[in-house]
């Protein structure tokens, strides 16, 4: 019985000392906002049909302005990121992205029960207001789930991973299949809830999820914080104190050190083989962990904003091409331009790989170290 007793005991306590680690309750919370964020995404747009007449006008309109907004803030939101405290754009980022979205929630309900009355009102300007508001509110919605996901997805997890290239891998892996599941499942249960019960149902339920949703995940963010001490200390380097630092480093390194070249060339190894076997999410698993190992601390927050941009940037491009060919004659050219772009980001990509591995580009083994040489190792030792 002792034999057995013992490696149940063993299982039950790493079981629970991952269950309550900072990584686990990373996952947990990230879970609740990713739900609850696609449930908002996919349920605003068939809102918003709805309430227009089964138009797309309305939805379209939403698109281009939260679209156009990260676009031009993307940077200076990136840029609030890295000059305040983690825990405060965490929480502030959070309660901003909840509260706009109940208050939306709560705004399209009363739409909803109210909408023959306001149309009545003042030549219908009221119900355009109701519009103008609601598309509002959700845009900084969008806005502050930009900010959380820079700073929870770009940052805290490099920290929470600390110095271990793998387990960041590992959580970036995990983090991403948090994604796609609630890509799929949350729409279908927010769809099933509005479809046999009702467009203000839905509203209600979402707005409910989000506020039980905000309390939980404030909670699972400072115990994150307080489980890892290192999330208290933020760099505060200027550019040129660390380009300043990175010089010094080169200058003074010796042979037995993995200078920063080193690290770049064996994720770029990783991130070619991952290009050609498994294609775009895994490359964007890779970019991704590139950015959180390449981009000084004090930087990531704006690195990342001026990314979300440049995404949003294409976005807009690439509903302008649709509206521009619509019909479906003109599919075949629209693929063409698609595929030309995904072609474009590989030229510039393996470009960037060429520069900074130079002959070493098509090198697929690990890099190896150099040995040291025994007057560097005298030397060392003195």
């Amino acid at each position: 019985m002792l034999l057995i007793s013992r490696p149940v005991g063993v299982f039950a306590g790493s079981l629970t000392n991952y269950l309550t680690s900072a990584k686990f309750l990373l996952y947990v919370g990230h879970f609740l906002s990713t739900w609850g964020d696609r449930m908002w995404h996919f349920a605003v747009s068939v809102f918003l049909v709805e309430l227009y007449g089964n138009s797309l006008l309305l939805t379209a309109v939403y698109g281009l302005v939260v679209a156009g907004s990260v676009l031009v803030l993307g940077a200076i939101i990136g840029d609030w990121v890295d000059k305040n405290a983690r825990l405060k754009v965490a929480q502030t980022s959070l309660v901003i992205q909840n509260v706009s979205v109940i208050l939306c929630g709560i705004i399209l309900m009363m739409v909803f029960l109210h909408k023959d009355e306001l149309l009545t009102m003042y030549h219908g300007w009221v119900l355009t207001s109701c519009y103008i508001l609601i598309i509002t509110i959700a845009n900084i919605a969008n806005l502050a789930s930009t900010a959380t996901a820079i700073t929870i997805q770009r940052d805290w997890i490099v920290v929470v991973a600390g110095e271990d290239r793998s387990r960041l891998a590992d959580m970036n892996a995990t983090v991403r299949r948090i994604d796609q599941l609630t890509n799929i499942l949350a729409p279908m249960a927010v769809g099933q809830i509005m479809t046999f019960g009702s467009a203000v149902i839905g509203c209600g339920f979402i707005s409910g999820w989000n506020l039980v949703s905000m309390c939980v995940e404030y909670f699972l963010l400072w115990k994150v914080y307080q489980k890892t001490p290192a999330l208290a200390v933020k760099a505060t380097l200027k550019v040129e104190e660390a380009e300043l630092k990175q010089l010094n480093l080169h200058k003074g390194k010796s042979n037995t050190t993995i200078n920063p070249f080193t690290l770049l060339s064996r994720r770029l190894t990783v991130s070619k083989k991952i290009f050609f076997i498994t294609g775009l999410w895994s490359f964007d698993l890779t970019v991704t962990q590139l950015l959180q190992e390449n981009v000084i601390e004090s930087e990531r927050g704006i690195i990342n904003g001026v990314q979300n941009s440049m995404n949003y940037l294409l976005d807009l491009l690439h509903f302008i091409m649709v509206i521009l060919a619509p019909n479906p004659e003109a599919f075949g050219l629209l693929v063409l331009i698609s595929v030309s772009f995904v072609a474009m980001g590989h030229i510039m990509y393996f470009r960037f790989a060429q520069k900074t591995l130079g002959n070493k580009l098509f090198a697929c083994g690990p890099v190896e170290k150099d040995v040291p040489s025994e007057d560097q190792a005298s030397t060392s030792a003195v």
